[in-house]
């Protein structure tokens, strides 16, 4: 396990962020294969472990934002509508864009086009407002949306975590392109990446 991240942990609460990535029916719900063998069962257990560890960042003060991919062509460029041209995930007002488990109370959600959060004014906004400092960030897919949120975390200069039992992929991933992003951030981002969310929640009830 890497060493305690004290500058992280040693943040008040309030002015942490927690950001749950894209927990989403179609990446994480195993009614999406219809009776087939789903591949998403690790994405759906991090998404409640998630939603758990938010609940209770939020009863010490910390602010839950969840982010949902929502594909509506019509917001898109040309560019960006030719890549996603044959994709049917998370389409605009369907069932599988839907946030898989009960937001928490008194969190916020922000719809984005594609995968990266960053892009949306709202999100800049909201964090800026509430003056946060410190992110942590939870969520699916790693390959890309996770990835995403933490290297634009980075490049703003966040202080930020990654509980790698909050994150996740696709179940077949997990030998290939998501063990190569997890160990991308262990090698390259190592204060950055824990072992487990509970070393955070230990830190803020101490």
């Amino acid at each position: 396990m890497n060493a305690e991240p004290e500058s992280f942990l040693d943040l008040d609460p309030r002015h942490v962020a927690v950001l749950m990535v894209d927990f989403q029916n179609d990446f994480c719900s195993p009614a999406v294969f219809a009776g087939r063998a789903p591949t998403n069962t690790h994405n759906a257990i991090a998404a409640h472990r998630a939603n758990d560890f938010a609940r209770r960042a939020a009863a010490v003060g910390a602010t839950v934002i969840y982010t949902r991919q929502i594909l509506d062509l019509e917001r898109l460029n040309p560019r960006q509508r030719r890549a996603e041209r044959d994709s049917r995930l998370c389409l605009k007002g369907s069932w599988g864009a839907e946030l898989f488990a009960e937001p928490v109370a008194g969190s916020h959600v922000i719809s984005k086009d594609r995968y990266d959060c960053w892009q949306r004014p709202e999100l800049v906004e909201a964090l800026e407002r509430r003056q946060i400092d410190g992110l942590v960030t939870c969520g699916v897919e790693l390959v890309c949306c996770v990835l995403y949120t933490v290297l634009g975390a980075d490049e703003r200069g966040y202080d930020y975590l990654v509980p790698s039992d909050l994150v996740s992929g696709q179940d077949p991933g997990d030998d290939t392109d998501n063990r190569a992003v997890r160990d991308f951030l262990r090698f390259n981002q190592p204060r950055h990446v824990i072992e487990s969310a509970s070393m955070i929640l230990t830190a803020w009830n101490a």
